[in-house]
């Protein structure tokens, strides 16, 4: 069976109409068909010889030989070369070659096919043909090389947003944070002067001997006041919180980060007196003996808006 395949192989080989010759990587004729004995019948035997020496007749490879190319840069090459026949007359074959390789990915040899060309115009036409292919490839490497250098330039434009859009982000998060800050400090400090600078004076009114239409006065400023201040005490109105001047000022500077003595420093007052009013906010917070910290929970739940 083995034998059958190799003489159907032989016959379909030799069978080809056009000149196929097998190299090896030192252009020796392993193999050539029936086509190709036919045109060098002059210089048979032809296996074992040069390809250059038996088809040629010369001592040295061929100045555009597509199997030397082919070799050497393991790619499929092609090209026209002028022949010339026993009698004289000129003609034009068109020659490719392939280069084969083993499984180990080294290369073997080159099958090289050989066209004959008829007539002039039919060279010219290929030649024509060849170097339309030729421009197109070279144009269509020039468009794929403005397409990467596009697509870099996209890619880079692309991670420059992209940083200052983080960028952008981020100081839009502290300008947001600042513009928080402030905002509370303002409620605070409303808060804070309501609850020290009006209503003692307030409660002071209200004790002395004021006739009907003078309390009367006075209960609308204090109704004022609180509809003014209420929406700055969320807190204290859900926890029914009454702070005492003295509080209300330990609360901001806790709130603001002073510690203990900086509190008793500002207030000229005994650190025991300032741990005693931090346990006493503590309890009205409602936050006593739980490991939640004083100063979070003022700047978190105690001054947020409504």
């Amino acid at each position: 069976m083995k034998h059958e395949r190799r003489k159907l192989l032989s016959i379909a080989f030799d069978a080809i109409c056009h000149g196929i010759s097998v190299l090896d990587s030192d252009l020796n004729i392993l193999l050539a068909n029936k086509t190709v004995e036919k045109w060098h019948s002059h210089a048979l035997p032809v296996i074992g010889r040069k390809c250059y020496e038996a088809y040629h007749g010369k001592s040295k490879c061929c100045e555009f030989c597509p199997a030397e190319r082919s070799l050497k840069n393991h790619s499929v090459q092609y090209e026209i070369m002028p022949v010339v026949e026993l009698d004289g007359a000129e003609g034009w074959r068109e020659v490719f070659a392939f280069p084969v390789f083993g499984q180990n990915a080294n290369l073997i040899c080159v099958v090289v096919c050989v066209r004959e060309i008829k007539g002039r115009k039919e060279v010219e036409d290929l030649q024509k043909e060849y170097c339309k292919l030729e421009k197109r490839l070279h144009e269509r490497t020039i468009e794929l090389s403005k397409t990467k250098k596009e697509l870099q330039a996209a890619i880079s434009g692309f991670k420059k947003a992209e940083k200052s859009q983080k960028e952008t982000k981020t100081a839009l998060k502290v300008l947001m944070q600042q513009r928080i800050e402030a905002k509370t400090e303002l409620e605070e400090t409303v808060l804070l002067n309501a609850k020290e600078l009006i209503v003692p004076f307030l409660e002071r009114l209200n004790k002395s001997r004021l006739d009907s239409k003078q309390k009367a006065y006075v209960n609308i400023i204090e109704s004022n006041l609180n509809e003014i201040v209420a929406p700055l005490v969320r807190e204290f109105s859900k926890i029914n919180l009454k702070l005492t001047p003295t509080e209300i000022q330990v609360t901001n500077l806790v709130r603001q980060g002073k510690s203990t003595k900086e509190i008793a420093e500002s207030l000229n007052l005994a650190t025991s007196t300032i741990d005693t009013h931090r346990n006493k906010i503590r309890k009205k917070l409602g936050i006593k003996n739980k490991k939640i910290n004083l100063r979070t929970y003022l700047r978190t739940h105690l001054f947020s808006t409504s």
